[in-house]
């Protein structure tokens, strides 16, 4: 490592890894002393036995961000440290739970954070929280600096070689280097109390070196954050022998709206967070034939059935929302606008449960294409119910 001795105190490398670590009589007894002591005459850490994952029931990831509170960690071009582990450490958070509820691909997992807000957390509080959870991996997310600003480039660490921290170290570090495409100082060992200390495989990232002008300048940059937090889930991803793959990250639309009567396409739209817990969820139409009436069905299944010289998007058991007034400018236009918002308490009283996916369709009165099939349909919006 290139910084100064002492400089980070998230990185203390003081420790007994050559004798029993400070846990040792509660690891003993739970994973045996022959066991243990074994993995530290190897100089692996004590986790690094452990393949279990996806195994009846999720992989459970700590993710810690390191530094906060009175501890800002490294400062540089505007940059400070702790603020910007946080905030990929939060999204990589956000990215694993969606992983989980996307059905599309992706694993399961559960997780758990700590730190979410710029608190104080001491380093040995960091690795108790991990191994009192019975963790499965620990991601520790970190940036450096150095006192020359020539030093510069992504490092990721894991406390030995030939481990499976030292496989998901190497994960992690290749896909931050496509990610954010700084110089590639390589996977490295270190004896960091969070690697050392921790009973499950660890790694520890250094995204790059916020003293760095180059450096800062790519970390600054408005999807440095998403870059890096979609890395170490990428990196994550493959360690479990997973195709990256980034989960549906809010509603995406699906099926064909039927061209309104004036000739505009009714499009649906959405805005906010479809949450069971605190939902501000809107689910709107545009383009719609004005001063009309309408109401949003939606059911737990897609469909592509036609109807009245459209597509119905939505099938099985159908629901049906209250009904809504376009408004707009009259005359025909495609000026109306149909809108409702699923608040909290309709999304509990509609059943709606964590994690199950909603398909929603927007259905509403088009007089000008009488007597025939007077009918508007927009297109579909699916959407995954969060907790």
């Amino acid at each position: 490592m290139e910084y100064p001795a002492g400089m980070d105190s998230h990185r203390n490398t003081t420790g007994h890894r050559a004798g029993f670590p400070h846990q040792a009589i509660g690891v003993v007894a739970t994973l045996g002393g022959a066991a243990l002591l074994a993995a530290l005459s190897s100089g692996a850490a004590p986790g690094d036995g452990d393949t279990s994952g996806f195994v009846g029931g999720p992989v459970r990831v700590v993710i810690d961000p390191g530094h906060g509170g009175s501890d800002s960690g490294a400062v540089g071009n505007g940059i400070v440290e702790k603020e910007i582990n946080l905030a990929v450490a939060l999204r990589l958070q956000e990215l694993l739970e969606l992983d989980t509820l996307d059905t599309n691909g992706g694993g399961d997992w559960e997780v758990l954070m700590t730190r979410e807000t710029d608190a104080t957390v001491s380093l040995i509080a960091r690795s108790d929280l991990a191994n009192n959870w019975a963790a499965d991996r620990f991601i520790s997310i970190h940036h450096n600096a150095f006192g020359q600003s020539s030093a510069n480039g992504t490092e990721t660490f894991s406390f030995s070689e030939g481990t499976i921290s030292a496989n998901m170290r190497d994960r992690i570090q290749e896909e931050l280097i496509l990610a954010l495409g700084l110089f590639n100082r390589g996977s490295k060992t270190a004896n960091f109390s969070v690697l050392r200390e921790t009973f499950m495989p660890a790694a520890l990232s250094e995204g790059g070196f916020l003293s760095n002008p180059g450096d800062a300048a790519v970390l600054s940059s408005p999807d440095a954050v998403e870059r890096s937090a979609k890395a170490h889930l990428f990196g994550l991803q493959r360690h479990y022998g997973l195709q990256p793959c980034v989960p549906t990250d809010g509603p995406t639309t699906y099926c064909v709206a039927k061209l309104a009567s004036p000739g505009c396409v009714p499009a649906i739209t959405s805005s906010g967070t479809p949450s069971l817990a605190n939902s501000d969820f809107v689910i709107a139409c545009d383009s719609v034939v004005s001063q009309q009436f309408g109401l949003l069905i939606w059911s737990r299944q897609e469909a592509a059935i036609p109807l009245f010289g459209a597509t119905l998007c939505v099938g099985g058991s159908i629901r049906r929302t209250p009904v809504q007034y376009s408004f707009g400018l009259g005359n025909g236009n495609c000026s109306g606008r149909l809108e409702l918002s699923l608040d909290t308490a309709f999304m509990q009283s509609s059943g709606f449960q964590a994690g199950e996916e909603i398909f929603a369709q927007w259905w509403f009165r088009d007089p000008f294409y009488f007597p025939q099939d007077p009918v508007g349909l927009s297109n579909g919006l699916r959407f995954t119910v969060l907790p």
